[in-house]
């Protein structure tokens, strides 16, 4: 769909692995609407995860509420959508890899910033750069945890933090 109100965000989940804070987090992709203002707010997650027995699979999935989806630490707005039919096809088209033991989510992460960056028409205004987006999203995702955000199970329907690279601030706390 061209010229929708859409945003693309960076998700972040824990990704079971302690002790390496390389590998801390699951990352991923969450397409919602830019008007949040009446939940549950449908949505989409774009990423890959690993199965013990078949290696990394990409998958997407709708999601009844793309603010508080399971498990999910924090999003970080990245960029307004321009064209989200080309958007998709570029995710759906971003390699996976299997066989190479530094390969994981967060490296499809970074390929896709890569390729919607070289393409230049999926998005109109975004912050595409990987270093900024993954020192942004984990300083952000660590002071939440220092501040006890995550320390208590709330109500798993409550948006979870947010924050906005396009305008340099928080939008859900």
């Amino acid at each position: 769909m061209v010229g929708n109100k859409n945003r693309l965000y960076i998700a972040l989940y824990p990704s079971g692995v302690v002790g390496n804070e390389e590998r801390k987090y699951h990352w991923g992709f969450l397409i919602g609407p830019k008007d949040e203002s009446y939940p549950p707010v449908a949505g989409t997650r774009y990423h890959v995860k690993h199965h013990p027995l078949g290696g990394w699979i990409y998958e997407e999935a709708d999601l009844r509420n793309v603010q508080a989806t399971n498990n999910l630490l924090a999003r970080i707005v990245i960029a307004k959508i321009a064209d989200e039919d080309r958007l998709i096809n570029i995710l759906r088209r971003n390699p996976v890899v299997n066989g190479d033991p530094e390969w994981r989510c967060r490296s499809w992460v970074a390929q896709a910033l890569a390729t919607i960056a070289e393409d230049g028409r999926s998005v109109g205004t975004a912050q595409l750069d990987w270093g900024k987006i993954e020192r942004v999203a984990r300083k952000y995702v660590r002071s939440k945890t220092e501040s006890g955000r995550y320390a208590v199970i709330g109500d798993p329907k409550q948006p979870k933090p947010t924050y906005d690279m396009l305008e340099g601030k928080e939008a859900i706390s």
